[in-house]
C-alpha cells in the first residue's frame, strides 16, 4: 500500500521546537542510563525513521531480551536483517501463541460480518494461507496490540494519523502496510474491501495505459478480524513508489505527471470504474508503474461499460477537480489536465433550476451554513468558484514560492478529529468561509496565516505528545490530545468566522491573530 516515510528528524518544523522537545524527552531518560545508550538510541531513530523503537529501548519496563534485540538492530548493517529483527522485537513483546482460535476463509463476507472472539482471515491467494495462518497463530490474542504499536504512515500534510495506517514486518522481514477499519466512518472499510475485489477482477492483474504506463493494485495479502479486540485490518504487501501528491508538492515541471493522471483516470472510466477518491495521494508512482490504494468511495458496476462523456464531467465536478487536483495544482494546470471534462468558464453563474449532478459535500456544507439548503444551479456554481479560488495554490508573498491554502482545511479537520471533536468537519467549512472572507475583504494573507499558525502549533504539540506517551508506555492507543492548543485553534476559527460579516472587524482580527504566530 503506502510507503512508510522515513523521518529521522523533524526538519518539517522550521521553528525547531519539536526537535528540541523530543530531544529533551529522550535526554531525560538517557540521563538515567549508561553513556552507550545514547548511541544506541540515536542509531535506532536513524534506521527506523521514528521514535517507537527508541521508546521501547529506553522504557524501564522493557525486558532484557527486548533491549538486547534493540541493541542488535542498532548495530546491524544489513537492512534485511534489521527488518527481521523489527518483527522479532514485536513478537517478543506481544505474541501469545495458541491463545486465539483462528480460521482462514476464502469468503470475504465471513470476515466483514463476523462477531465473537474467533479470529478470522480472508486470504485471496491460497499461496499465502500458510503464512497468514502461522502469523495469527503465533501472535494469538496479541495480534492487535502488535499492529497498533507499529510505525504509523504519515502523509505529507498530517504528521500524526491516529493509528489507522501502519507499516510493519512479517517474520521474514517483508514489509507490509495495514489499514484498520475506522469506527468514525462506519461501512466504509467494508465497501473498500468489496470494491478492491471488484477492481482487481476488472483489471485482471494490471493494464497498460497512456504513455506505456502500467496500472496495478497493491497486492492484498489478507483481511483480518481480530477476535480479541474486534478490530478489522486489511494487510497489503508494501509496494515501492512515491505518491503523486508528494511529487506535485515538489517545485518543478509536472506536465507529464498530470498527463499520466488524466490517462489513468480515463483508463478506469473506460472500464466503468468511478474511483471515488482519485486523489494523487492514493497513487504510488515507481519506474513507470502506478499502484492504486484506498477504494472507500469507489463504484464498480456489474459490467465494464465505459462511463459516458457527460457523466465524466459530473464526475470531475465531484471530488476530483477542486478538492483533489485543485488544492495541489494551479487552476491552469487543472484545466489542462481535465480538458474536455472540467471548464469553469462554461459554468452559468445565474442558471435557474436544480443542480443536475451529485453536489459535492464541501459546497453543500458551505451553502447550508449560509442557510441555503436547496440551491439553484447558478448559486451552486458561484459558490463552487468561490471555494476553488481560495483553495487553489498561489504564490507566497514572502518567499515567492507556491503555497497551498486548501491544505489548511484538511489539517484543521484532521487534527480536530484526532482530538475527538464530533463537529471537526464543520470547522473545515468555517475555515473555507474565513478564506473566502479574506479574499473578499483584501486580507487573504493574514486570514490564511491566522488559521495556519494555529493548526501548525496543534500539530507540533500533538507530535511531541505522541513521543512523550511512547516513552511512558502508551504505544498501542491513541495519543491524548493537547487540549489547550486544540481549544485555542477552535476559538480562533470561531472568532474569525463570526467577525467575517464586518470587513473592518475581520481585517483587524486577521492582522492581530496572524501576527501572533510570526
Amino acid at each position: 500500500m503506502i510507503r512508510a516515510a522515513q523521518l529521522p528528524g523533524y526538519s518539517w518544523d522550521t521553528t525547531g521546537r519539536v526537535e528540541a522537545s523530543v530531544q529533551a524527552l529522550i535526554g531525560g531518560r538517557l540521563a538515567e542510563l549508561p553513556a552507550r545508550s545514547a548511541t544506541v538510541a540515536a542509531r535506532l531513530r536513524e534506521v527506523t525513521g521514528d521514535c517507537r523503537l527508541v521508546a521501547v529501548y529506553l522504557r524501564p519496563d522493557s525486558p532484557d531480551a527486548v533491549v538486547g534485540l534493540c541493541e542488535r538492530l542498532a548495530s546491524t548493517k544489513n537492512a534485511r536483517e534489521r527488518a527481521r529483527l523489527q518483527h522479532e522485537i514485536g513478537r517478543r513483546r506481544f505474541a501469545r501463541p495458541g491463545t486465539a482460535e483462528v480460521s482462514l476463509t476464502g469468503d470475504l463476507g465471513q470476515v466483514l460480518t463476523a462477531a465473537g472472539d474467533r479470529t478470522r482471515a480472508y486470504v485471496p491467494d491460497p499461496g499465502h494461507r500458510d503464512m497468514i495462518g502461522a502469523l495469527l497463530d503465533d501472535f494469538g490474542t496479541g495480534f492487535s496490540p502488535f499492529v497498533e504499536s507499529q510505525h504509523e504512515v504519515p502523509g505529507p500534510n498530517a504528521r500524526l494519523r491516529q493509528g489507522i495506517v501502519k507499516s510493519w514486518r512479517l517474520p521474514d522481514g517483508t514489509r507490509v502496510i495495514s489499514k484498520r477499519a475506522n469506527p468514525a466512518k462506519p461501512g466504509r472499510f467494508a465497501r473498500e474491501q468489496v470494491a478492491y475485489r471488484a477492481i482487481a477482477s476488472r483489471l485482471a492483474g494490471g493494464i497498460t495505459f497512456g504513455r506505456g504506463r502500467r496500472l496495478e493494485l497493491a497486492p492484498l495479502l489478507a483481511t483480518i478480524r481480530d477476535g480479541a479486540s474486534g478490530h478489522v485490518y486489511a494487510v497489503w504487501r508494501w509496494v515501492p513508489g512515491e505518491s503523486a501528491e508528494s511529487m506535485l508538492l515538489v517545485p518543478g515541471e509536472h506536465t507529464l505527471l498530470l498527463r499520466d493522471y488524466r490517462d489513468l483516470m480515463d483508463a478506469l472510466l473506460d472500464r466503468g470504474i468511478r474511483w471515488g477518491d482519485l486523489s494523487p495521494r492514493n497513487i504510488l508512482v515507481h519506474d513507470g508503474r502506478h499502484y492504486l490504494v484506498d477504494f472507500e468511495k469507489t463504484q464498480v458496476p456489474g459490467d465494464d461499460t465505459p462511463v459516458p462523456h457527460a457523466d465524466r464531467g459530473a464526475y470531475c465536478r465531484g471530488q476530483i477537480g477542486v478538492e483533489e487536483l485543485g488544492v495541489l495544482c494551479p487552476e491552469a494546470q487543472v484545466r489542462a489536465c481535465l480538458h474536455g471534462y472540467l471548464d469553469p468558464d462554461t459554468w452559468d453563474l445565474n442558471a435557474p433550476g436544480r443542480v443536475p449532478f451529485p453536489p459535492r459535500p464541501e459546497v453543500t456544507a458551505i451553502l447550508a451554513g449560509r442557510g441555503v439548503t436547496d440551491p439553484d444551479l447558478g448559486t451552486y456554481n458561484r459558490t463552487d468558484r468561490q471555494i476553488w479560488q481560495v483553495r487553489s495554490p498561489d504564490l507566497d508573498p514572502v518567499t515567492g514560492l507556491l503555497r497551498y491554502p486548501g491544505l489548511v482545511n484538511f489539517r484543521v479537520e484532521h487534527y480536530l478529529s484526532c482530538a475527538g471533536l464530533t463537529d471537526a468537519d464543520d470547522y473545515d467549512r468555517k475555515t473555507t468561509e474565513i478564506l473566502i472572507a479574506g479574499r473578499l475583504h483584501g486580507c487573504f494573507d493574514d486570514a490564511l496565516a491566522a488559521v495556519a499558525d494555529a493548526v501548525d502549533e496543534a500539530e507540533r504539540q500533538f507530535v511531541v505528545a505522541e513521543v512523550a506517551e511512547l516513552l511512558a508506555g502508551n504505544d498501542t492507543g491513541p495519543v491524548t490530545a493537547p487540549r489547550a492548543v486544540i481549544r485555542a485553534l477552535v476559538d480562533r476559527i470561531d472568532v474569525l468566522v463570526t467577525a467575517r460579516q464586518d470587513p473592518g472587524t475581520f481585517r483587524s482580527a486577521c492582522t492581530t491573530l496572524g501576527k501572533e504566530g510570526r
